[in-house]
Order: structure tokens, then sequence, then C-alpha cells
């Protein structure tokens, strides 16, 4: 397993992206997709379902930036990919398969900003929320603008 270290120069959009996070009034959504309202859809974990419908959103703007660039979207479905995140030694670690990681550097991604008070703390890398909400914005972001250490499988 490698863990890529890249040399972190921030855009211009993640600069605005981690102060909006220092405010601590907002919640972020990571898609590929443009979306005009955020459904409540079954989340899961490993495969399995995890809590009832709902919004899924974070306060940690990278978790968001990880999962609106690694995503299964343009890869055939044969093709073995997975990837993960969550908190080790207080921190948030990731991880990806190869062929994951190699179609983010082609990709873009949207972060969706959110009202932080539409929503219900479930984890401390999740908040979910039973209705339909209204981005404020979104702002677009690219393979430069993911964490680094990503682990690569």
């Amino acid at each position: 397993m490698e863990t890529i270290n890249k040399i972190e120069k921030l855009s211009k959009n993640k600069e605005k992206l981690l102060s909006l996070e220092k405010e601590n009034k907002y919640l972020f959504h990571g898609s590929p997709d443009t979306i005009d309202t955020l459904e409540p859809r079954q989340p899961f974990n490993n495969k399995e379902e995890y809590g009832s419908p709902s919004v899924c959103a974070t306060p940690f703007v990278n978790i968001a930036i990880f999962r609106s660039l690694i995503h299964k979207n343009n890869l055939s479905l044969k093709e073995n990919s997975q990837s993960s995140f969550g908190i080790k030694n207080n921190e948030i670690s990731f991880s990806t398969t190869k062929n994951l990681f190699e179609t983010a550097k082609l990709s873009k991604g949207k972060v969706y900003i959110l009202d932080k008070n539409k929503f219900k703390k479930f984890n401390d890398m999740e908040y979910r929320s039973e209705e339909s909400i209204k981005p404020l914005e979104f702002i677009e972001v690219d393979f430069n603008d993911l964490p680094k250490g990503i682990k690569i499988n």
C-alpha cells in the first residue's frame, strides 16, 4: 500500500471551503453530480444499510472533497474499486484503489454548502436530515483539492 503525499497548494476554491468550515455554521456534501435539491437516500456502510434514508453531510471539507472526486461514476462495473475514510489517531484518514485515484485526476466535483441548523448530529463525521435540503451554494473542486496522505490500496 502506498500513500500519496501531494504538495498542498491551496486553490481559491479550497481556501473558501476551509474558511466556511472554520465558521462552524455549515455542513458539506460532496458529489460528482449537479444537484438542485438533496433528497433523502438510504446510507450504506460496507454495503449494509446504515440508518434511515436521509441527506448526509459532514462538517469536514476534506471528506466532502474526497467524496466528490473519488467515485465509481466513470468506471466500468467490472473494475474492482473501493474507497473509505475514517478517524484514526484524531486525524481523518483516506484510502482508495488506484483506479479510482487515477480517475479522480480527470474529474471535477462539487461541494455543496448546507445550513447546519437543518441537520442532526449522527456521529463525529456525519450529520443527517430526513428532509430534502436545498444547498446554499456549491463550489467546484478538482484533483488538486484532494486531501494529502491518501492511501492507495
